[in-house]
């Protein structure tokens, strides 16, 4: 690794923000809320919902 990368990593790990999220520090990634894990887990609904809704249109286009 070179030493920029190590730099990188060692203000991470020490709580700083991520290099591609600017604003956001460390530990809300850690620890989120409740509120924001009740956002992830209806995201989460809505996309395994979505997911399964093309899947269906999937196959009965096949076999039509």
């Amino acid at each position: 690794m070179s030493d920029t990368q190590d730099r990188k990593f060692t203000s991470q790990a020490a709580g700083h923000n991520l290099s591609g999220e600017k604003g956001i520090p460390m530990e809300e990634y850690e620890h989120p809320t409740t509120h924001q894990m009740r956002i992830v887990g209806q995201r989460r609904n809505e996309a395994e919902a979505k997911l399964e809704r093309q899947q269906r249109e999937a196959r009965s286009k096949l076999h039509e």
